[in-house]
């Protein structure tokens, strides 16, 4: 039966491809004629180029096909005895068209104007030329972001004079934008689910003076970071390993640099990012907990532009470089500052990357020195139009991170220094290509390749040992979507896709002689459909969906429903329904906390059977807004349960640390947030419920408080726009996350620690003040210079992100504290010539 699934919808998708193509080129019609008929058609070939036919294509005699052609195109056909057919041009006249932007009156060129005819598109000008009989004759102008518009050519039009059509911005088809606003300007909620950061049209946020991809969506809420890493965020309870992370639709297994402090993603290269806070639309598999969908712009560049800047962590460049008026390629590259300059910032970083690690953490024959630690990342992006219709584009990036040290210390009385190091790199690249078959359907492919590499070399002088760890993962994955406007309320998708994913884990000791490889392989088929439907009056819309997967180590078949609803209640109230499943084959395990020098010690591994299962999410929401008048209210109470999660995977820190078992986890929330917004002002606040527990059947107790469990959490921001000045303040509240205490049991001589009841004392609470300020000044009208300032912790706060307890060299139990970061200053440069 699930079997028979996979052929239907593979079926419709073709059917649909087939019989959507309405219009096709008038030459490709003829071909196709002198191929059935055994006939030749003689005609100027640049006569034809623009010319379509939309007529039936089911004449059984040539006579047929050639009368059909007589009635629908803008020309005659006589047949000789030969078979050939000769075709000339009715009388007709040229009607000059021009498309211009109803907002700014420029010119839009590229824009598609379509008659029964033909099919053009616009200069440079926004001009084009269409043909047509002396009566009038209906036309249709669309163009991409811009309403359609229809009208009639009027033959009594002088010759010579140009029709004006003025278009108006208009949102996607059955996906308007739900709010707003939402926190503050450049980001909003689609009717989709997602909230959309428009980083063209983004304001400033407490703590930040440049458009961090990463940091921006800790202020949304129901996302946190626990430990304040942005590579270890959490969507609603979740890991961080549990978050669809997409670079312009490539899958990304490392999102941070300073391993996780900041983004990996180049800000002034990704335009736009959508995040789902439960399942997206059903073309998205992986990610049970959430999808966070990154992209550049997808206009081709016209214009010149550079774009360079530093701040007290790092320098970059952007380069956005015209080569044809259908080709443009974006080159951006940065890296850190240390290696010439070490910061205040760069030093506050440092500490809290590497806090209670190897490389801080000193005993009493031993010690480090001579840390070189650096990151960077390059990214590549090359768009090609060759027409209207086709659009191609090659994505790639690199990123990187590197610390190295030496451990100093006495073997056999004679004093030593070993190198230990740490590497994490990805490289990525995807290709990309979408054909409009017409004004109602379209089709996507994408290809693309993910590698990521972990390695790691640890020198402990004291036991005259080397340790080598590596973690590599390398992904390819194809997908192809089609996309089909049945009416200007329905819409049809469908799509396949193919993930094959390898992972190697590789470990070697030299004293003791061990040595272990793994390797794995996991070969994924999906295919997904979904409709999207919406009423005359566009207060209804529903998102219905059917994703499945046939993963091949497990031979079996997974079903995923996703369904959507949002029903607008008068002009300002809404009201959403969320249902779906979803599931996921890779995660991240922890062996040992030291592993890879402590620093990045979780490793990339895949779902196998009788070892570690497949894991799937199950998600209730509502939600619930309201905007008026500068007010906007948003509540979203959900419910979400994710099973097959391992402990290790966890990272727990106690009496659970050395088992290997699964279990699940089930979270009940609600998402607050309420904001008010005048012309120049812009305050928010938000509240994030969650009710975090874990369900490990083979644990004593098996219910307990999850790890990331955080019941309470709330922000207050707010922002001040200024002309040139922009300003931003903000304070983040949060209740402690749970950890485990020990009592007075102990016997740390044969490493035995007294455990108590798991996550069972609360950490004090978490609090943060921050605050920000940009200026922007124009040196002239080529070249604009932006500055900024930023206080993170203002109040310098000691935050405790996590506890733990271990046993020192002097044969304690110690309790160990990780620090948030501390007061921290940061400032930026940046100068934009356009």
């Amino acid at each position: 039966m699930r079997k028979r699934i996979f052929i239907l919808f593979f079926f419709f998708g073709f059917l649909l491809h087939v019989f959507g193509q309405q219009r096709q080129s008038l030459t490709d019609y003829f071909n196709l004629l002198e191929t059935q008929f055994n006939c030749t058609f003689s005609y100027e070939d640049a006569v034809l180029v623009t010319h379509i036919y939309s007529g039936s294509e089911t004449a059984t005699a040539l006579t047929e096909a050639l009368t059909e052609l007589q009635e629908t195109t803008l020309f005659d056909y006589r047949l000789l005895e030969d078979n050939t057919v000769t075709v000339t041009p009715k009388e007709n006249r040229e009607f000059c068209i021009e498309i211009l932007s109803a907002e700014t009156d420029q010119a839009l060129s590229g824009a598609i104007i379509t008659t029964s005819y033909q099919q053009v598109v616009t200069d440079k000008a926004g001009r084009a030329v269409v043909n047509s009989l002396i009566r009038s004759t209906p036309i249709s102008v669309t163009y991409l972001g811009y309403g359609k518009q229809s009208a009639v050519l009027d033959a009594a039009t002088p010759r010579g004079v140009c029709t004006v059509f003025r278009l108006s911005p208009q949102a996607e088809a059955l996906n308007p934008v739900l709010l707003t606003n939402f926190i503050t300007k450049g980001i909003s909620r689609k009717a989709d689910g997602a909230v959309n950061v428009n980083y063209d049209a983004f304001d400033i946020l407490p703590g930040l003076i440049e458009s961090d991809v990463l940091l921006t969506l800790k202020e949304l809420p129901g996302i946190q970071s626990v430990n304040e890493t942005v590579s270890f965020l959490n969507i609603r309870g979740g890991t961080n390993d549990q978050n669809l992370i997409l670079w312009d639709g490539i899958k990304m297994y490392q999102s941070g640099h300073f391993f996780g402090l900041i983004s990996a993603f180049n800000p002034n290269l990704t335009k736009e990012v959508d995040v789902y806070k439960s399942v997206g639309n059903a073309r998205y598999g992986d990610g049970v907990s959430g999808v966070i969908s990154m992209r550049g712009s997808d206009e081709i560049i016209t214009d010149f532009k550079v774009n360079a800047g530093f701040n007290l962590l790092s320098a970059d460049v952007l380069a956005e470089l015209p080569i044809t008026d259908k080709l443009s390629l974006e080159v951006a590259g940065r890296h850190s500052l240390n290696s010439l300059l070490n910061t205040p910032t760069y030093e506050s970083y440092f500490d809290k990357a590497f806090q209670n690690t190897e490389l801080q953490t000193s005993g009493m024959s031993n010690f480090t020195s001579d840390d070189d630690f650096k990151f960077f990342d390059a990214h590549i992006r090359l768009q090609y139009e060759p027409t209207a219709k086709d659009r191609f584009r090659l994505s790639l990036l690199r990123l990187g991170n590197r610390l190295e040290f030496l451990e100093n210390g006495a073997l056999d009385g004679e004093p030593q220094a070993r190198q230990s190091n740490l590497t994490q790199d990805n490289l990525s690249g995807g290709f990309y290509y979408q054909r409009k078959w017409n004004e109602d359907i379209s089709t996507e492919l994408q290809w693309y390749g993910s590698g990521y590499e972990l390695t790691a070399l640890n020198a402990d002088i004291e036991n005259d040992q080397r340790l080598i760890q590596e973690n590599d993962l390398v992904e390819t994955g194809v997908k192809i979507e089609n996309k089909w406007a049945i009416s200007e309320r329905l819409i049809w998708q469908q799509g396949y896709q193919f993930n094959e994913t390898g992972i190697t884990n590789f470990e070697n000791i030299n004293n003791p002689t061990f040595e272990r490889l793994e390797k794995q392989v996991l070969r994924t088929h999906s295919l997904f459909s979904s409709i999207l439907m919406e009423t005359a009056n566009g207060k209804t819309r529903i998102e219905a969906g059917l994703r499945a997967n046939h993963i091949n180590k497990f031979d079996e078949i997974l079903l995923e429903p996703r369904l959507r609803v949002t029903q607008r209640i008068g002009r300002n109230f809404s009201l959403e329904l969320l249902g779906a499943l979803n599931s996921q084959t890779t995660s991240q395990v922890v062996d040992l906390q030291n592993d890879f020098l402590g620093v990045e010690n979780r490793r990339w591994v895949l779902s196998d059977p009788g070892v570690i299962p497949i894991i799937k999410g199950r998600h209730l929401g509502l939600g619930l807004s309201y905007q008026r008048k500068g007010w906007l209210f948003s509540a979203e109470p959900y419910w979400k349960q994710i099973r097959g999660i391992t402990s290790q995977s966890q990272g727990f820190q106690d009496q659970f640390e050395d088992r290997r078992e699964t279990g699940s986890y089930t979270v009940y929330g609600l998402d607050f947030l309420a904001n008010r917004q005048w012309q120049k002002t812009n305050i928010w606040i938000s509240y994030t419920f969650a009710r975090n527990d874990y369900d490990f059947p083979t644990f004593s107790p098996s219910e307990f408080p999850n790890n990331l469990d955080i019941r309470h959490a709330l922000s207050l921001g707010a922002n001040f726009n200024l002309g040139r000045f922009n300003l931003g303040a903000g304070l983040n509240w949060r209740r402690g996350r749970p950890f485990t205490p020990v009592g007075d049991n102990s016997i740390p001589q044969v490493g035995f620690v007294d455990y108590l009841a798991p996550n069972s004392v609360l950490l004090e609470d978490y609090f943060r003040a921050d605050a920000s300020a940009t200026y922007t000044y124009d040196l002239s009208e080529k070249v604009r210079l932006v500055s900024g300032l930023s206080l993170w912790n203002l109040l310098g706060n000691d935050n405790v992100v996590n506890t733990f307890f271990r046993i020192n060299d002097n044969t304690e139990v110690q309790k160990v504290n990780d620090l948030a970061l501390r007061f921290t200053p940061n400032a930026t440069l940046r100068v934009i010539f356009r």
